[in-house]
């Protein structure tokens, strides 16, 4: 409980320091199709595993609170507190709540038809934290490609799954 509550301090003081300072938000929309129905697609990619992102990212994940539902925790890599604050049954979004550009993603499967989907991963960050022109290009750049890799590596998993 105290975690929760310590998470939902850090999530408003975010949102406040956010408001505070000029901000200048980047989106960033990351895509992939995959041959499948998007219920299907959304169990392949692990969208119902709330540290699924340690296969794909290689990084390290452990669940401090919750199973994913709004309001769970979890900790990436050890230091990176992230907190779930939307779902659906086809996506979530979680927000760091410690991080100075107030970083949140969104991971979701999308219908296209009934039997292909596409698995949309939005980031959306205040680029005025991470620091100059030079510094928010090279932020920019290093999410494309991690992130993008990531999405590519869940759509070949789903697509490759019988």
């Amino acid at each position: 409980m105290k975690k929760t509550l310590m998470a939902a301090a850090m999530l408003a003081a975010g949102t406040a320091m956010a408001q505070a300072q000029p901000a200048d938000w980047f989106t960033m929309k990351l895509t992939a199709d995959i041959a499948k129905p998007a219920p299907v697609a959304w169990k392949l990619v692990g969208g119902e595993d709330w540290c699924s992102v340690a296969l794909y990212l290689d990084v390290k994940c452990a669940i401090d609170k919750g199973k994913g539902e709004v309001g769970s925790l979890r900790t990436i890599n050890g230091s990176i507190l992230e907190i779930a604050v939307a779902r659906t049954p086809l996506s979530f979004t979680y927000a760091q709540p410690e991080a100075k550009n107030f970083y949140h993603g969104t991971m979701a499967v999308e219908p296209v038809d009934a039997t292909h989907s596409r698995l949309v991963y939005t980031l959306i960050w205040n680029q005025t934290a991470v620091g100059d022109a030079k510094a928010q290009a090279e932020a920019r750049d290093s999410r494309k490609v991690r992130f993008q890799a990531a999405v590519d590596k869940m759509a070949a998993h789903a697509n490759a799954a019988p």
